[in-house]
C-alpha cells in the first residue's frame, strides 16, 4: 500500500497568530467599509460583507486547511480531500482502467471534452500528472501531485 499526503503549509508559531490577527484586521475593516457604504446602498452593504467573509474563510481553508490523501492499494488509486486530520471520500481511479497520464494539456488533446478532477495543491513543490482514466463507461481526467512511488505505480498502470 502507498499513501501520500498533499497538504499546504503548516502555521505555526507567529505565522499562525499574524494570520489571526490579519484576519481580525480585516474583519474590522471591512465592518467599517460596509458601514460606511450602508447609506449609500442600504441594506446590499450587509451581503456585500457577508460575501466578503465567504470569499476569505474559502481561501483560507483552500489554502492552510484542505489537503488531499492519495492512496493505492489492491489496484484501485483512491483520493480523499484530506480538513485536517479528517478525510472525505472524493474518487476511486482503478489502475486497469487507466488509458494515458502525462501533462494535462497533452491528455486533455487526446480527450476532448472529458470532465477533469483536480486534486492538487497550488503550494506544492511537486509537479502535476493528468491521468485519464475510465469513469463509468466515458474518459475523466484526474489532476494530482504524486510522488515517485506513486508515479511510477501509476506509469506502470499505462504500460499493462
Amino acid at each position: 500500500m502507498i499513501e501520500q499526503r498533499v497538504e499546504g503549509p503548516a502555521l505555526r508559531g507567529l505565522r499562525g497568530v499574524g494570520l489571526i490577527a490579519l484576519v481580525a484586521a480585516a474583519l474590522f475593516v471591512g465592518s467599517a467599509v460596509f458601514s460606511f457604504l450602508e447609506r449609500y446602498i442600504g441594506s446590499l452593504s450587509s451581503l456585500l460583507f457577508i460575501l466578503c467573509g465567504c470569499a476569505v474563510a474559502w481561501l483560507l481553508l483552500n489554502r492552510y486547511v484542505l489537503g488531499f490523501v492519495y492512496t493505492c492499494a489492491n489496484g484501485c488509486l483512491r483520493i480523499c480531500r484530506a480538513y485536517g486530520k479528517r478525510e472525505r471520500f472524493m474518487l476511486d481511479v482503478w489502475l486497469n482502467g487507466i488509458r494515458a497520464c502525462g501533462e494535462l494539456e497533452d491528455i486533455k488533446n487526446r480527450f476532448p471534452g472529458a470532465k477533469v478532477h483536480r486534486a492538487t495543491k497550488s503550494n506544492c513543490p511537486i509537479p502535476p500528472l493528468a491521468v485519464a482514466f475510465n469513469d463509468a463507461g466515458r474518459t475523466a481526467i484526474l489532476l494530482l501531485q504524486p510522488d515517485a512511488p506513486l508515479k511510477d505505480v501509476i506509469v506502470g498502470a499505462v504500460r499493462r
